[in-house]
């Protein structure tokens, strides 16, 4: 018995709340995403299956230690890391009592890890709010700005489409690639601005919270280099700057403070997943 409504249930409530939490705090509590560890472990022990076992542990250890990784550079929140591997736990494979007519046929032959169809739906959704809703929306304030901003988004969804149309996708297909390939131009081209103009800011150490993004190429290279400085600014990060402020008389520090919250888009991912399977594989095939 492998509980997949009841696993459904979880996912979607826990994964609601924590959506909800972090677009309001940029934080998912840590009660949340472990209750989800807990009852994936649970409800997966209880199918008696070894073999199902071995490979959904298997495939949590390579989501936590890849999660590490990308959480110990910045790139990754560790609430963010907790909430996926949680949902792979829950839903280690495609709940097939939900089939959905969209379903690629690939689902139905092998357990495809129904993670990666999260991850990725939901790195999309990333990468176009945070393009979009968030930064193009920031900089538009810019009025210097504005005339770049008009003819990088005009030649890149031009060129994008004149490529997609030769290429012959159907509309859906150019849609899809259309809105990531104007997300990504916009995001190279602006990246300098974005992190000068938007994402860091310099401030004090009293204005630092738990797990902020510490801009290391914005800080005098000697510091970062005698103090060891790291990204992600646990409370012993924090400490060496107490340290730098004492001896080294600075008062601000640049902080990553404007980065997009994943906890929303990762609830979007989830739900069309749940709905057409794989949108990218649905797409693609």
């Amino acid at each position: 018995m492998n509980f997949e409504l009841l696993r459904v249930a979880i996912a979607l409530g826990a994964t609601g709340l924590a959506a909800w939490q972090d677009h309001k705090t940029s934080f998912i509590d840590d009660k949340i995403t472990l209750g989800m560890i807990a009852a994936g472990i649970l409800l997966n022990v209880l199918t008696f299956d070894l073999n199902f076992l071995f490979w959904v542990g298997a495939l949590a250890l390579a989501i936590a230690l890849i999660g590490f990784l990308a959480y110990r550079t910045g790139q990754f929140g560790g609430g963010d890391v907790l909430l996926l591997l949680g949902l792979h736990l829950l839903l280690p494979v495609y709940p097939l009592s939900l089939a959905s007519p969209f379903l690629p046929p690939l689902f139905k032959f092998f357990q495809y890890p129904f993670i990666l169809s999260v991850f990725l739906a939901s790195s999309y959704f990333a990468v176009l709010g945070s393009a979009w809703l968030l930064y193009a929306r920031s900089l538009w304030t810019q009025k210097h700005l504005r005339e770049k901003l008009v003819l990088t988004s005009f030649l890149s969804l031009a060129g994008f489409s004149a490529l997609l149309f030769y290429l012959a996708f159907n509309l859906l297909q150019t849609l899809f690639f259309l809105l990531l390939g104007a997300s990504a131009v916009f995001l190279v081209v602006f990246k300098r601005e974005i992190m000068d103009c938007v994402v860091v800011q310099r401030i004090k150490l009293s204005q630092i919270e738990d797990e902020d993004i510490l801009a290391v190429d914005k800080m005098p290279e000697k510091l970062v280099k005698k103090y060891g400085l790291q990204k992600v600014l646990t409370k012993s990060e924090v400490e060496k700057l107490k340290a730098i402020e004492k001896k080294e008389k600075m008062r601000l520090f640049p902080v990553c403070k404007v980065l997009p919250r994943f906890g929303p888009y990762v609830l979007a991912g989830l739900l069309l997943c749940l709905l057409v399977g794989d949108p990218i594989l649905a797409l693609l095939s």
